[in-house]
């Protein structure tokens, strides 16, 4: 009984240290866009200055994993890069972000105005198969987007963010 007990407590004592880090975390997660739960897989090339792959995003449902593929998918193409593309290499280092350049990037996300750079490709139906039940509350949908990367890396330039391509080392 006295074994029982203890651990019980000590199965207590544990979840109560648990929740907090795992509570930081996700609060770290929502404060800081650059950290992205999402995967990404290249399909192909598009047209001129577009880059086609599959982003698969997460959310408490299909509505919000679906909702959360667009702003995913410009973040990997800022962020992470696209392996195995043209756009491998990020276009901005998340590490060597400034203030002032993490303010226009909250902002960028926040005014949703990434949707100028971003498209569900074809009728934006999603495949049977790339919708999956992680857990009870938390769905993995996998779709295919288009990122206009020119665009963006044009828009990026301007705003100050990114060195253009001509501008040498």
């Amino acid at each position: 009984m006295k074994t029982i007990r203890i651990i019980l407590a000590v199965a207590f004592l544990v979840g109560l240290t648990a929740t907090p880090a795992t509570a930081q975390r996700k609060k770290k997660q929502k404060e800081d866009f650059t950290v992205g739960n999402y995967e990404v897989q290249f399909v192909r090339t598009g047209l001129e200055g577009t880059t086609l792959f599959k982003i698969f995003s997460y959310g408490k449902n299909y509505d919000t994993a679906l909702e959360n593929a667009k702003p995913d998918a410009v973040k990997a193409v800022i962020f992470k890069g696209i392996p195995g593309s043209d756009s491998s290499r990020p276009m901005v280092r998340e590490y060597d972000l400034s203030a002032s350049q993490r303010q226009f990037f909250e902002e960028f996300f926040s005014n949703k105005y990434y949707l100028n750079f971003v498209t569900i490709s074809g009728d934006g139906s999603v495949d049977p198969q790339d919708v999956i039940r992680i857990k009870r509350n938390e769905y993995k949908v996998g779709v295919v987007v288009s990122v206009h990367k020119n665009d963006l890396r044009k828009y990026l330039e301007q705003a100050g963010l990114v060195k253009g391509l001509g501008s040498g080392f």
